[in-house]
C-alpha cells in the first residue's frame, strides 16, 4: 500500500465519483479506478459501492477513510518536519556559557537575533564553568561553549577568540578611594579584598595575584566568594574591594562604583569553542547571527 493510493482513494470518497477525483487528481480516469481495485485487492475488502456513475463508501470504506485521512496529515506534518530540519528551521541547539559572555551583553545580543531569524529552534542554555563545558562538548551534550579557560590544543576543538575586556577595581560608595578620580596600585596595598575560590580557578587565581605583583601591591584575600551578585553585595557592605571584568558597569548595582586600573596587566578573555567536525545547522545559525552582532558594533567587549 502506497502513500499515493491513499491520496487517490480519499479523492473517489470526498467526490464519490471516479471522473471528479481523477479531475482533481490531475489524471486520468482508468488508471485512478485501477489503483483503487489495487487497493481493494491488497486490503481484502470492498471500499466502495458502485451505483451507476457514482461510487460510495461501504461500511469499511468509511472506517478506512478515518484511517486514510489520519495517515496521511502525519505523513505530511513529517515532510513538512524533514523542509525545516534541511532548510535548519526545525532542529536543536544547545549553549554552554560563562557568566561572563551575559554580562558582557554578547550573548543576549546574539540570542536577539538567532531566536528572531529562527523561532523554531529548540534552544537550550546551561551556565557551566569552562573544564564542564569542555567535557559537555565532548560528549556533544551542547553544541557550542563560551569559555573563559581554552583546555590544551586538540583536534576535535576548534575555538576562536570572542571578547576580551580589561577589569575594573569595584568598591563601596563610600569607601576612601570611591571619590578619587583615578586610582593608583600603591592604593591598594593592605586593603582587604573579595575573590573568586582559588578551588574553583587555581589558574585565574594564580594569574590575578601575580598580575598585582606585577603592579606593585599584595592584595589581602580576607573572602572568597563564587556568585557575582554576593561579591557586590560584601563589596556594597564595605567589607572589601575586588576585580571586575569591564562590563560589570552596565548593571549599575547599588552602593558600588567601579574605576578604571589601566595599568592591571590583566584582561577578562571569553572563546567560542565547538566540535571541529559537528557544525549543526543550528550551530551555523547562531554563528552567523553572532557574526552579524559583532558586524553591527552589538559587542562592545569584541576581540
Amino acid at each position: 500500500m502506497e502513500l499515493q493510493q491513499l491520496r487517490y482513494f480519499v479523492a473517489v470518497a470526498e467526490t464519490e465519483h471516479v471522473a471528479r477525483a481523477a479531475e482533481r487528481l490531475h489524471i486520468s480516469q482508468s488508471p485512478l479506478s485501477r489503483q483503487i481495485r489495487q487497493l481493494e485487492d491488497h486490503l481484502g475488502l470492498q471500499l466502495f459501492e458502485r451505483i451507476k456513475q457514482r461510487v460510495r463508501l461501504t461500511p469499511a470504506g468509511r472506517d478506512f477513510l478515518e484511517q486514510a485521512r489520519d495517515l496521511l496529515s502525519r505523513a505530511e506534518r513529517i515532510e513538512e518536519r524533514a523542509r525545516q530540519v534541511g532548510k535548519g528551521e526545525a532542529c536543536s541547539l544547545s549553549i554552554g556559557y560563562c557568566e561572563g559572555i551575559v554580562h558582557n551583553g554578547t550573548l543576549p545580543a546574539a540570542l536577539r537575533r538567532f531566536r528572531s531569524a529562527h523561532p523554531r529552534v529548540n534552544l537550550k542554555l546551561a551556565a557551566m564553568r569552562s573544564g564542564e563545558q569542555v567535557e559537555a562538548l565532548e560528549r556533544s551534550l551542547i553544541d557550542i561553549a563560551f569559555v573563559y579557560n581554552l583546555p590544551k590544543p586538540r583536534e576535535s576543538l576548534t575555538s576562536r577568540l570572542l571578547t576580551s575586556e580589561p577589569f575594573v577595581l569595584a568598591l563601596a560608595d563610600d569607601h576612601p578611594l570611591a571619590a578619587q578620580s583615578t586610582i593608583a596600585a600603591s592604593d591598594l596595598d593592605g586593603m582587604p579584598w573579595i575573590a573568586l575560590p582559588k578551588s574553583i580557578n587555581p589558574a585565574a587565581r594564580e594569574r590575578f595575584l601575580a598580575a598585582c605583583e606585577a603592579s606593585g601591591f599584595t592584595p589581602d584575600i580576607q573572602f572568597e566568594v563564587a556568585h557575582i551578585s554576593t561579591t557586590l553585595g560584601l563589596i556594597s557592605a564595605g567589607l572589601g574591594v575586588a576585580v571586575m571584568q569591564s562590563s560589570m558597569q552596565r548593571m549599575s548595582p547599588p552602593g558600588v562604583v567601579f574605576k578604571k586600573m589601566d595599568w592591571l596587566p590583566l584582561v577578562v578573555e571569553i572563546h567560542l569553542l565547538w566540535r571541529a567536525h559537528a557544525q549543526t545547522a543550528g550551530m551555523r545559525h547562531f554563528m552567523r547571527a553572532l557574526e552579524a552582532c559583532n558586524e553591527a558594533g552589538e559587542l562592545a567587549f569584541n576581540a
